[in-house]
């Protein structure tokens, strides 16, 4: 992947990349409706890395993670090939970013769900996907 912009046309088009509202937020949120469950707010901004989904009452946070953004190991998506050690450094932070705010999270007495982009497309793995969701949210651990 080449990046043609100029850095001030790549700035002006990172500002506009969409951190609430996403697509897979969206399907997250029609999942749990679904699923028909209640209680929960989406886009909290006052708790440690602003999960997608919040359970209050039941302290579980939900994130969906983007495969590119949030460095997948599954997917292993390719760098652009300008700029790549900028890039690299980039995810690399959101990757430490992601495991400093779970741990953080955790270290209060919330569970934890983090769900990948990938995840969400197949079918097998919404089915899983739900029932982490369950088990969080009865307030079970997980096996």
């Amino acid at each position: 992947m080449v990046d043609n912009l100029t850095p001030e046309d790549r700035c002006k088009t990172m500002r506009a990349v969409k951190g609430k509202g996403t697509s897979l937020e969206r399907q997250l949120s029609a999942m749990l409706a679904g699923m028909g469950l209640s209680g929960w707010k989406k886009n909290v901004g006052d708790i440690t890395g602003k999960p997608d989904v919040v359970f209050p009452q039941e302290r579980v946070l939900i994130f969906v993670d983007g495969c590119f953004w949030h460095g997948c190991p599954h997917c292993n998506r390719k760098l652009p090939k300008t700029n790549r050690e900028y890039w690299k450094r980039k995810i690399e932070r959101n990757i430490e970013r992601d495991k400093r705010n779970t741990q953080a999270l955790v270290d209060n007495g919330w569970r934890v769900i983090r769900i990948w982009e990938h995840e969400m497309q197949n079918a097998v793995t919404r089915s899983k996907i739900r029932s982490r969701i369950h088990v969080a949210v009865a307030g079970k651990k997980e096996n």
